[in-house]
């Protein structure tokens, strides 16, 4: 049984356009706050004769929300729906985003003895990320390997801890660069961050340390920043006051970047731009907790996203955004 969320259809003279939101399991506690989901309709109801009928920008409408008070799971529906009416035709797009296929979950999102949440292989294609996990799937089965997927989609075999994980991706995928999520907040025991660049093919670390720990990131960001992407997401929660914070000293080159962290649409873009004022790459992400709605992945090409996280290969909520890249001309 999945958890309850919310969904709202801004009705136009041209269409209706819905969105509906996810929900973050291992949330960091900069972001915009949730309410229950009755808590939720409680506000959109409330605020709803301010705006149905009206003529409005994006940034008008969500500065109605924000100056509401509204929770985050009341004003980014409303906000998301309302830009998604606002695209018009469908687009040709020029520029895709690379993928952080995920392979192995740990961490909150699956076996605990995993304490790196997250270990993505970077990918070009659609189709490239789809015969690399299927690559993979059939590597655990033939080795007798269990293959069911965690919370986000990818595999998360009892047995298998931080090392023997990477290890086998190195093996299945001798030429790829990994991604790592590390969740700084949520890691049990510490991590050799040295030693595993030394030892394996990796381009990316998001949360190498906790949203508070800024010494401990201004020290990674001095001895890895030129060499991998180091990724703020707990620590900089798509705010550009928290961005602000991560460039002064700078201690990250990239930002995940979660519409529903911020609760707006036109914040999350604010975010962005600010992002790319610093040259910061732009990682547009799901959610643990995701729905079937794909509107996250037209929001990654309008932005020109630099890469995506999507999940594995699995679940149909994962599968739905990686689908979507293709219908709109991502091979």
């Amino acid at each position: 049984m999945g958890s309850e969320t919310v969904e709202v259809t801004v009705v136009t003279e041209r269409d209706k356009f819905s969105a509906a939101v996810p929900a973050g399991i291992s949330a960091g506690k900069y972001e915009v706050k949730n309410d229950t989901v009755e808590g939720a309709l409680a506000q959109i109801a409330a605020i709803k004769p301010k705006i149905v009928g009206t003529d409005m920008s994006q940034a008008e409408l969500d500065r109605i929300l924000v100056e509401a008070g509204m929770a985050g799971n009341a004003s980014l529906p409303i906000s998301a729906a309302f830009w998604r009416a606002s695209l018009g035709e469908v687009k040709t797009y020029n520029k895709f985003p690379k993928l952080f296929t995920l392979m192995f979950e740990g961490g909150k999102h699956g076996n605990p003895g995993i304490t790196i949440q997250e270990f993505a292989v970077v990918e070009d294609t659609v189709e490239e990320a789809m015969q690399d996990f299927r690559k993979l799937r059939d590597y655990l089965e033939s080795a007798g390997i269990e293959t069911t997927v965690g919370a986000e989609g990818a595999f998360s075999p009892e047995g298998f801890d931080n090392l023997k994980t990477l290890d086998t991706i190195s093996k299945v995928f001798a030429d790829k660069k990994i991604a790592l999520d590390v969740a700084g907040s949520f890691v049990m025991g510490g991590i050799d961050y040295k030693e595993l660049k030394a030892k394996y093919n990796i381009a990316s670390i998001e949360d190498p340390y906790s949203d508070e720990q800024w010494d401990e990131w201004k020290k990674f960001y001095d001895e890895f920043g030129q060499k991998i992407m180091v990724v703020g997401d707990d620590l900089t929660v798509t705010n550009s006051e928290r961005i602000k914070r991560a460039l002064a000293p700078q201690v990250v080159n990239a930002i995940i970047v979660k519409p529903n962290q911020n609760g707006t649409i036109s914040g999350t873009l604010e975010a962005v731009k600010l992002a790319r004022e610093y040259n910061l790459a732009i990682v547009v992400s799901h959610r643990a907790e995701e729905t079937n709605d794909y509107w996250i992945a037209d929001f990654a090409l309008e932005v020109g996203a630099d890469f995506v996280k999507f999940g594995g290969m699995d679940r149909g909520e994962r599968i739905a955004k990686y689908n979507r890249l293709r219908d709109r001309g991502m091979g």
